[in-house]
């Protein structure tokens, strides 16, 4: 009993030691470790608003050691970020409570066992910029985050946003249920696996003398890996979000344009040091609208042998425009931007370098499906590096773009489907009639595709296909010269225009 008593002594003087000498540890490198942190933390955020004008970052305000924890204090600031209607501007604070390892009390509360560096326990910090947040989640601060930062190099977080709801003044209004997200990855932001999900969120939006516009999203989830694998300083993998119910309501009758499983998925994939290669997949199983039935639709869109750092480096010259482009647009005026002498061998150079890599971009995908019929399109092209951009532009445009592929597949019994649908919500009440008049729409829209020479028909399907190459066309089949292309299109599009 002695010798068990005795063991069991030795057992825990040597872990307090060891939880002791491990938080004096973290106390000498905690300084070190939270300024890396932000530097690489403003790396990213400078990255991830580069085109909106404006800038977010990151600042350690203050840091008070202790020799099991440490407090530390940090400001958050957006200045003029052009996300919509009106720049961002925002200055706040976050909290952030930090145990030293091996053992943080917040980690054995759950049972986490393996010795860790740290646990960093933050939130955001009530301001009065940030009160009516608060207000909003019940007086809590509405965004709390875990983190574990391990010994070698490993940090998890767990983001949690707590439920929120109001009504503002004029009837607009937001019950959001909250959201938890994780990420796993390491210290020098290389690496990320992220899972994320959300039950619910519903907002209505009122606008003086309009009937209000409501939408509500149910099941929304996200995850993926993404990891930094070239010198191009960009993340590949992918990034995959879906929705189980998108719906909204408007209109005088107030009536419900429904999507389930409505999906998004994105690839990217690491081309050489510099170049990026991936997919954007859209799609919705179910499109239903005043509780009728639709059809389904999905767009896939790829590209290949995207140089990142001259696409960064245009976007970077592009976006200081971007201030005069909404004074524009709020006024009801164009503008164009215009290339200074200054700059114009920097953006010339970009713009060669983007393109000698002969970038590919398509559209894989377009398509809507209904329960008779399926239309889709098809849409490719590569483009290529001019000898010079100083060229007249028909010369310019024959040189940049080298190829182009188009294919479109035109379905009559989904025209008729959609005549159908319009059809009911106008309140024809005949089956009968319904039905007579929407297979006379998708057979005229044949009829007179293939009259005009602009398509060609087989079985159901309406087809159109156009191919460039070497400054030649094939359209349908028919061979000939781009200002041959040109004169036929007018030509046929005119017999197609309304006479009056």
């Amino acid at each position: 009993m002695k010798k068990s008593v005795g063991i069991l002594s030795g057992l825990v003087v040597a872990i307090a030691v060891a939880t002791t000498a491990g938080a004096w540890y973290t106390g000498e490198r905690l300084p070190a470790e939270l300024q890396r942190a932000v530097e690489q933390g403003n790396h990213e955020l400078s990255k991830a608003v580069v085109g909106t004008g404006g800038s977010v970052t990151l600042e350690l305000a203050s840091l008070e050691r202790h020799w099991f924890s440490s407090v530390a204090h940090y400001r958050l600031i957006a200045r003029n970020v052009n996300l919509g209607a009106e720049p961002l501007n925002l200055d706040v604070g976050i909290v952030d409570h930090i145990e030293h390892g091996p053992f943080p009390w917040s980690r054995v509360k759950r049972l986490q066992l393996l010795p860790v560096m740290a646990a960093s326990n933050s939130e955001l910090e009530r301001s009065e910029q940030t009160q009516p947040w608060f207000d909003a989640a019940g007086g809590k601060s509405p965004l709390k985050a875990h983190t574990a930062l391990g010994y070698a190099g490993g940090v998890n977080t767990e983001l949690e946003a707590l439920p929120v709801k109001f009504t503002a003044d004029d009837g607009s209004a937001v019950d959001f249920s909250g959201l938890k997200l994780s990420v796993e990855g390491d210290r020098e932001g290389s690496k990320a696996k992220i899972h994320a999900d959300a039950r619910q969120l519903q907002m209505t939006l009122v606008v003086p003398e309009q009937l209000p516009v409501k939408f509500q999203l149910d099941g929304m989830k996200l995850g993926g890996e993404l990891e930094r694998k070239n010198k191009a300083d960009f993340f590949f993998g992918h990034i995959d979000m879906s929705v189980d119910e998108m719906r909204m309501v408007f209109g005088p009758e107030q009536k419900t344009l429904l999507f389930k499983g409505v999906e998004q998925n994105n690839v990217y994939t690491a081309e050489g040091e510099e170049h990026l290669g991936g997919s954007v997949e859209y799609k919705t199983s179910e499109i239903s609208y005043d509780g009728r039935a639709l059809g389904s639709a999905a767009m896939v869109m790829s590209f290949k042998s995207l140089d990142v750092p001259a696409l960064q480096s245009l976007s970077e010259w592009y976006q200081q425009f971007l201030p005069e482009m909404q004074q524009a647009a709020a006024e009801g005026r164009q503008f164009v931007p215009t290339l200074s002498p200054e700059d114009k061998p920097k953006v010339h150079a970009d713009l060669h370098k983007a393109l000698s890599a002969k970038p590919q971009i398509a559209l894989e995908q377009l398509s809507f499906k209904t329960a008779r019929g399926e239309s889709r399109l098809v849409l490719k092209t590569q483009l290529s590096d001019p000898a010079s951009f100083d060229v007249p532009n028909d010369q310019l445009a024959r040189e940049i773009v080298s190829t182009v592929h188009g294919k479109l597949v035109l379905s009559k019994p989904m025209i008729a489907d959609l005549v159908a649908f319009q059809g009911l919500l106008e309140g024809q009440a005949d089956p009968q009639s319904i039905a007579m008049q929407s297979n006379q729409a998708g057979e005229m829209v044949g009829v007179m595709a293939v009259q005009s020479g602009l398509a060609t028909a087989q079985g159901d399907d309406v087809l159109a296909s156009f191919d460039y190459a070497d400054g030649a066309v094939e359209f349908n089949g028919q061979k000939m010269t781009v200002e041959q292309f040109a004169a036929f299109l007018q030509a046929r599009l005119g017999m197609l225009a309304p006479r009056g």
